[in-house]
C-alpha cells in the first residue's frame, strides 16, 4: 500500500516541479489525486501547464489535451453531447471532447467535474483586427448555427434557453453603479449618452426574438473562442454557454465585436459580410445592436481592476478607451440605419 502511494506521489511531484506555477500544499494533494485519476485512467501525463485556475494543457502518451474542472454538473451532458454530435458532422471546426474512460467523458475529483478536451495548437493569435479572421470567424458561426439546427430539431437534448435580455440588464446595472469611478477618469458626457442609450435599447428591444426558428447558440462569439490553428484552419472553442434561441443573438454579439475595428464603416460591413445584408431589414436586429454591450462590458472590467487594484493602472485601460473612442461612429451608423439613436 505504502509502496503504491509512494509512486503515485513522486510522479506527481515531478510533473509540478516543471510546471510554470506556484503550487501550495492545497495545490498539491488536489493535484495528485487529480493526475492519479488520470493515471487509472489511462493517461500518462508527461507535462502541464496550468493556464487558469482549473483550467490546464496536459502532455499525456495519447496527445495533448485542455482539462477544465466546474463546480456543477448542470449542463455537462449536455453541452459535450451537442459538441461531438456537431463536430461528427463533418462540417464544423470544434475541439471535439475525449472519454476518459469507457465512454465516461466527466471525471470528479474534489467536488469538481472535469472534462478532456482536444487541444488545438494556435498558428497565431486569432484577432478582429484582422479582416481575415474577421471574415472566417462568421463564416464558422454560420457552419455552426446551421448544424445545430438540425441537431437542435432532432434530437431531445434538453438545452437551457437564452437568457441575454437578463444578461444585458445586469450588465447595465453593474455599469451604473459604477459610475462615480467610470466619469472620473472619462468623459462624463458620453458616459452619460451610453446609460441613456443602454436605458433606451432595452426598452424598444422585443423580449423575444421571433425572426428566425430556433437553434443552437454558441453564447460568447469573442476572438480568444476562436482559435486558427496550425492546419490553417478556424476553431470555435469554450462552449460554457451553449443555449437555444434565434442565431440573431449570436449575430449580433458577433457584428458588435467586429464593428469597432472597421470603424463602424456600413458599406464594408454590408459588402464583406453577406450574413448581415441578408437580415438588414430586421428591425429587431437593430434594436439589439444599439446596445453597447461591449462598452459596458469594457466598462466593467475596467471598473472591476481598478478596485482590487489602486495602485496599477488596470489592464482594461486600453480597451475601454478604445471602445469608447468609437462611440460616435457607432451612434452615426446606427442612425443611418434605421434611426435608432439620434
Amino acid at each position: 500500500m505504502m509502496s503504491a502511494k509512494k509512486d503515485l506521489i513522486l510522479p506527481v511531484q515531478k510533473l509540478m516541479m516543471r510546471a510554470n506555477h506556484h503550487f501550495t500544499k492545497d495545490d498539491f494533494n488536489r493535484n495528485r489525486l487529480f493526475f492519479g485519476l488520470l493515471e487509472q485512467a489511462g493517461l500518462q501525463i508527461h507535462s502541464f501547464e496550468e493556464w487558469k485556475k482549473h483550467i490546464m494543457k496536459i502532455d499525456t502518451n495519447k496527445g495533448m489535451f485542455v482539462v477544465k474542472g466546474y463546480k456543477e454538473k448542470d449542463d455537462l451532458d449536455t453541452m459535450i453531447s451537442v459538441i461531438n454530435l456537431l463536430q461528427k458532422s463533418g462540417s464544423v471546426n470544434l475541439s471535439m471532447y475525449h472519454p476518459f474512460y469507457d465512454q465516461q467523458y466527466i471525471l470528479q475529483v474534489d467536488h469538481l467535474y472535469w472534462t478532456l478536451s482536444q487541444y488545438l495548437p494556435p498558428k497565431r493569435i486569432f484577432s478582429f483586427v484582422k479582416q481575415e479572421d474577421r471574415v472566417d470567424g462568421l463564416r464558422l458561426l454560420e457552419d455552426f448555427h446551421f448544424q445545430a439546427k438540425n441537431i437542435f430539431s432532432q434530437t431531445n437534448l434538453s438545452i437551457p434557453k437564452e437568457k441575454m435580455m437578463s444578461k444585458w440588464k445586469h450588465r447595465l446595472i453593474q455599469f451604473e453603479d459604477n459610475l462615480p469611478l467610470l466619469e472620473k477618469w472619462f468623459n462624463p458626457t458620453t458616459i452619460s449618452e451610453i446609460v441613456y442609450y443602454s436605458h433606451v435599447s432595452l426598452e424598444k428591444l422585443e423580449p423575444v426574438c421571433t425572426k428566425t426558428e430556433d437553434t443552437i447558440l454558441h453564447g460568447d462569439v469573442a476572438s480568444h473562442n476562436f482559435i486558427r490553428s496550425t492546419d490553417n484552419k478556424v476553431y470555435l472553442i469554450d462552449y460554457d454557454l451553449l443555449s437555444s434561441g434565434c442565431e440573431e443573438w449570436d449575430l449580433v454579439q458577433y457584428a458588435s465585436r467586429i464593428l469597432p475595428f472597421i470603424k463602424w464603416n456600413s458599406e464594408k460591413f454590408f459588402q464583406t459580410f453577406q450574413r448581415y445584408s441578408e437580415i438588414r431589414n430586421h428591425l429587431w436586429f437593430w434594436k439589439a445592436l444599439s446596445f453597447p454591450m461591449d462598452i459596458l462590458r469594457e466598462g466593467n472590467q475596467f471598473a472591476n481592476e481598478s478596485q482590487e487594484n489602486k495602485m496599477v493602472m488596470p489592464k482594461s485601460f486600453a480597451s475601454f478607451t478604445f471602445f469608447l473612442s468609437t462611440w460616435s461612429l457607432r451612434k452615426q451608423f446606427l442612425t443611418n440605419q434605421n434611426n435608432l439613436i439620434q
